[in-house]
């Protein structure tokens, strides 16, 4: 009995099969319980974490696109992604998936970088990292980029044919040739249909006209500013935001347009991402006319130094002396009681000055009779 196995014995009228499609029956004729399918597993998070920040286009557009779980990823490779305008070339930034280690951070980093620099929009999450590119892509993007001049050159002739109001600026060749999309500038909207049907039937191709204003002109174009650096909309800035004059005040710049415009002709963008510091630092130093209590006695603040934390005060001598934030101390202000007073006299001293003397006011009144007078007698009688 110990190594027999024990079995319950076999029923006296087995059910048959039951036929595909239908419950089979238990031996008491009642239908059995079906048994559920299998629940296949739920994808992992980390699948939907793989992501890669990549860098694309003339124009250095930014996409958060899906990638590969067989393929590691390094920032400055290059590889194929799929856009929502074809196939193309592109450049990894970052791959910031989740258990990347020190190569990566996380989608919530990024998420929070993204709304802190106003990019939220203008990133793209409709693409797909493809695969690395090969030496040979990049040898044939290398073709399609020399041939652009020539293209750009083609556009000039058939647009100055037409007489069409428009100016090419750049002209960028996708990659595998599917697509060949041309820059322009113009003041007015262009009705540009022929041009596009004559390049298509030139070149083969689909054919994307996109305007752009001076500012996108000089992304695609400029090279060096007068600081000796690339343009910074070349080189690193992700969105041109707007740039006023507010700005350049704060950070006292010359108000001379010729010294604060960039290639473009507008406002210098390193006005726009530097205005943050200088907001931080100008909350921490006290306002003009504020009374304050210096290390050779109190003093009036009479001007900042935004970037040095510097305030200079006069004091009673009249001289003016420059003090750091840390060895001054802001008196408080008058009672508000004193102020009252100020305001009364001041108001009283405005109503004086406006309302006018008894004298001039009989004087008046007598001119104006003397003119009604005058008048009468020059009317004729009837």
């Amino acid at each position: 009995m110990d190594n027999e196995e024990l079995r319950a014995p076999p029923p006296d009228n087995p059910a048959p099969p039951a036929p595909e499609g239908q419950v089979p029956e238990s031996p008491s004729g009642q239908p059995q319980a079906s048994q559920a399918p299998p629940v296949p597993p739920e994808p992992s998070q980390d699948s939907d974490d793989r992501t890669a920040l990549v860098r694309y286009g003339h124009l250095n557009m930014f996409g958060e696109f899906r990638r590969p779980e067989n393929i590691t990823l390094s920032a400055g490779m290059k590889v194929i992604v799929r856009t929502e305008r074809g196939i193309e070339l592109g450049s990894i930034v970052l791959g910031h998936c989740e258990g990347s280690g020190d190569r990566g951070i996380s989608r919530q980093h990024w998420q929070d970088y993204l709304c802190g620099c106003g990019m939220e929009e203008s990133v793209s999450r409709n693409g797909q990292v493809l695969r690395i590119a090969s030496p040979q892509d990049l040898i044939d993007q290398r073709h399609l980029d020399e041939a652009v001049g020539e293209k750009l050159s083609m556009c000039r002739k058939v647009i100055g044919q037409m007489s069409l109001k428009m100016k090419p600026v750049a002209v960028e060749h996708l990659f595998g040739g599917d697509r060949i999309i041309f820059y322009f500038k113009s003041e007015k909207r262009v009705d540009f249909r022929r041009l596009v049907r004559r390049l298509a039937k030139e070149y083969q191709t689909r054919i994307e006209m996109r305007q752009v204003g001076a500012r996108d002109e000089a992304k695609l174009l400029a090279d060096y500013e007068r600081c000796g650096r690339a343009c910074c909309c070349r080189s690193f800035l992700k969105m041109l935001a707007p740039v006023n004059m507010r700005m350049a005040k704060v950070q006292k710049a010359t108000l001379d347009p010729a010294k604060i415009s960039g290639r473009c002709g507008r406002l210098m963008c390193c006005l726009r991402y530097e205005n943050c510091t200088y907001d931080q630092l100008r909350k921490t130093l006290p306002p003009r006319n504020t009374l304050v209590e210096t290390p050779d006695g109190p003093g009036v603040v009479v001007d900042r130094q935004i970037l040095t934390q510097l305030v200079v005060v006069r004091l009673a001598d009249s001289r003016r002396i420059a003090y750091p934030l840390s060895e001054i101390t802001i008196q408080p202000r008058r009672p508000a009681q004193d102020s009252d007073n100020d305001v009364e006299r001041s108001a009283e001293k405005d109503s004086s000055d406006k309302s006018p003397s008894l004298e001039q006011s009989n004087q008046s009144n007598q001119t104006g009779r003397g003119k009604r007078r005058r008048k009468n007698r020059r009317r004729p009688n009837g």
